[in-house]
């Protein structure tokens, strides 16, 4: 694991093929593109700038029922390892979705959506069709290529997709093709070579249920993952007759189970109590969040253990927890944080970054316990292909881009991969350079232990996703549009899950901002109310404490934080001007709907309003309610937000009363840990930067030696790295 920790990847298309596997005329798998020399040179340039890790797609072997062909894998090790010395290692990342043949032989086992066929021969008789999902989501163009291969076959109109995670069959069979390949190149030559093994599976290999977690398709009605569903429900409620009554469903038997209906389970937000899921005939849908991040895990777990056993116990990685920027994650069991980090099966979590320098989970939390990787797929200006609206504009963009992500993974502990997934993205000698010089900086103070300098820590529960309806508006309040207020205060702060406040330490901290708080255990809240300082301001957003031993109320919040809560008529138009400790900022405002591909149409959340003894407000409504407001219970200061929308400036101004070091003006980035700060300015802007102490710095960007007090004068999109030396 150290040499994970301590290392950056690159990754390349090589071997980047069809998945699930698809066979050409010729019998072989499809792969999107045909200039190996091309990519096998940018492996090699990688190499020459000090990148020894490098990692790809390799494919596993699979064309069908115990049939296997590895050919394309061996030409993939062959290339990647002919293009450096002896100390460059490779990680392979190997997905086990399931070939055309094996849906042909077990329909049962296969993902259904809701209007898709309910029995095995119906279901057959549609794989291969063109109402057969292999992609897992819908694209006019097919699969998506970086720019190689074109696909002749419209994936749209899915009524069924591949395996169901949930399948012991798939399970059973993908595993063995996982011992297969994993004994095959262990016992091979290249075996000393392969420091850990990247398991993947579901959408994109990205332990995704197919359907991703947008609003197009709902998953999964196939035969046995009702079945499952139903022994999942047996062992949580023990008892055929206790499960007919939690579900209402009183002739319940394991042959008719039926899951629930999309618009009783994610359908119209229509007030406080459909969203927060209090009537009891949506206990299943609450059961059925918690079935589906059980089965990933139970998935992830029996891959790790297979490859865990058969490397000889090399550390095993995975996609997963995508939850700050998926408001369905739930759909797709990303929630099963706790469970991933105790299991001695996975070592490494992955995900793609977030644009603007953030991550898609707690970073800081994983790395506790484990190892965060973040995959830097930044379009460069360079790249072609889709997704260019991120496109740096120029090299100097790119630069500072590459610098901004690296300062990000290396402040939280985290490690990353440079991603070419277009394939020339890099192909530069400026930014090989440029690459070779960030590798320089982080053989400095990689290997150095990374404290903490931060005073505000942002805290995120990932279990309360199972126990609301999902709300695109409300999560985008809540996480990215959050996110990017604190990415643009001036100064650093710490994220974590709210497990993890019971063994952190808190002392540092002069406020927490509780985003999701909304399922309040009571034993587990004993354990951190006591460990927060008296002088520490805790901000709470929307409606903290509201679901209790499972049920969901108003009254909740007044027992939880000693206020009172009452749903008013929403007005997303509405400005809410600020008073008390918010006075002098601008005025609370919900930000404008916004239709994606995750979500095309407006959605809502229900709205609040606060009341009760003893409040000072610091947000009103137009008729004079409060929509924030400061209070003290229980000898610990609140300042309780019911809408989740301060900006940047709203904290700036909290972070100035409680004696926060704000080290850059608004509108800059600011990473930071012991001897290390890194700064991006969103905007134009210039002042004085004083650096801790009295010792000389490095400027990594650059390469020069300056005082611990500097004038800057940064234009937009610029980025400073100071190393204490």
């Amino acid at each position: 694991m150290e040499m994970l920790r301590t290392n950056s990847v690159f990754w390349s298309k090589l071997g980047f093929c069809y998945d699930p596997p698809r066979l050409g005329k010729d019998g072989k798998p499809i792969v999107f593109f045909d200039n190996w020399d091309q990519v096998k040179k940018y492996h090699a340039d990688f190499y020459r700038a000090g990148i020894k890790l490098h990692t790809s797609i390799l494919f596993n072997g699979w064309t069908g029922v115990d049939r296997y062909d590895y050919e394309l894998t061996d030409r993939v090790l062959e290339a990647v390892f002919s293009c450096g010395g002896e100390d460059l290692l490779y990680i392979p990342r190997i997905k086990l979705n399931i070939p055309l043949e094996w849906s042909e032989a077990n329909p049962e086992e296969l993902c259904v959506y809701y209007d898709g066929p309910r029995d095995a021969e119906s279901i057959r008789a549609l794989v291969g069709t063109d109402k057969h999902d292999f992609l897992g989501y819908p694209s006019a163009k097919g699969y998506y290529t970086a720019g190689g291969w074109q696909d002749d076959r419209p994936n749209v109109g899915g009524l069924i997709s591949n395996q169901s995670f949930s399948s012991k069959k798939w399970l059973r069979d993908a595993g063995e093709v996982l011992r297969r390949i994993i004994r095959r190149i262990e016992d091979g030559p290249y075996g000393k070579r392969i420091p850990a093994w990247h398991i993947a599976y579901g959408v994109s290999g990205e332990s995704c249920v197919w359907g991703r977690c947008n609003i197009f398709n709902s998953a999964d009605y196939g035969v046995t993952n009702r079945k499952m569903f139903y022994d999942w429900g047996i062992k949580k409620y023990g008892s055929p007759e206790a499960l007919r009554k939690a579900w209402r469903q009183p002739g319940l038997t394991r042959d008719t189970v039926e899951l629930p209906s999309p618009d009783h389970k994610e359908g119209p937000i229509r007030g406080m109590n459909e969203f927060f899921r209090a009537a009891p005939e949506d206990v299943i849908c609450t059961d059925y969040d918690l079935f589906v991040t059980d089965v990933n895990v139970d998935a992830l777990e029996h891959f790790g253990r297979i490859a865990k056993r058969e490397s000889g116990g090399k550390p095993v990685g995975t996609f997963y927890g995508y939850f700050l920027q998926v408001a369905r994650s739930t759909y797709t069991g990303y929630n099963g944080m706790e469970r991933v980090l105790c299991s001695p099966y996975i070592d490494f979590l992955a995900a793609p970054k977030r644009e603007g320098g953030g991550e898609m989970c707690p970073a800081q939390s994983v790395n506790r316990r484990k190892l965060w990787m973040d995959e830097l797929d930044n379009r460069t200006c360079m790249a072609k292909g889709t997704g260019l609206e991120y496109k740096s504009s120029d090299f100097e963009e790119t630069k500072s881009i590459l610098w901004r992500e690296f300062a990000k993974s290396v402040s939280h502990g985290s490690s990353f991969w440079w991603m070419d997934l277009g394939g020339g993205w890099y192909d530069s000698p400026v930014l090989l350079s440029e690459i070779a010089r960030i590798e320089k900086s982080a053989a400095q103070f990689r290997n150095r232990k990374m404290e903490s300098v931060s005073e505000v820590c942002l805290v995120v529960d990932e279990e309360t996703f199972h126990y609301h309806k999902t709300s695109y508006y409300l999560h985008r309040c809540l996480f990215p549009e959050l996110i990017d207020a604190m990415n643009r205060v001036g100064a650093p702060y710490d994220f974590y899950r709210m497990k993890d406040l019971e063994t952190l330490d808190l002392s540092c901290y002069k406020i927490l901002v509780f985003a999701n708080p909304f399922r309040a255990d009571a034993a587990q809240w004993e354990k951190i109310e006591v460990r927060i300082p008296e002088t520490t301001l805790s901000i709470w957003y929307y409606a903290p404490g509201i679901l209790q031993d499972g049920i969901s109320s108003a009254e909740n919040i007044q027992t939880f934080l000693g206020c009172a809560v009452k749903e008013r008529t929403p007005d997303f138009a509405e400005k809410m001007p600020t008073c008390g400790m918010l006075e002098g900022t601008v005025p609370l405002q919900w930000p404008p709907h916004v239709a994606d591909d995750a979500c095309p149409v407006a959605d809502n959340c229900p709205v609040f309003e606060i009341y009760g003894d003893g409040l000072r407000p610091a947000a009103r409504y137009a008729d004079g309610a409060a929509a924030a407001a400061e209070l003290k219970i229980r000898g610990h200061r609140h300042l309780f937000s019911a809408v989740p929308l301060l900006k940047e400036a709203h904290f700036r101004k909290l972070m100035q009363q409680e004696g926060c070091r704000l080290i850059a003006p608004e509108g800059v980035l600011v990473y930071a840990a012991s001897r290390f700060v890194a700064l991006f300015a969103w905007r134009p802007c210039s002042f004085t930067l004083r650096l801790p102490g009295k010792a000389v710095w490095f400027e990594a960007v650059k390469e020069e030696n300056v005082s611990s007090e500097v004038f800057l004068n940064l234009r937009a999109d610029e980025a400073r790295i100071y190393i204490q030396k």
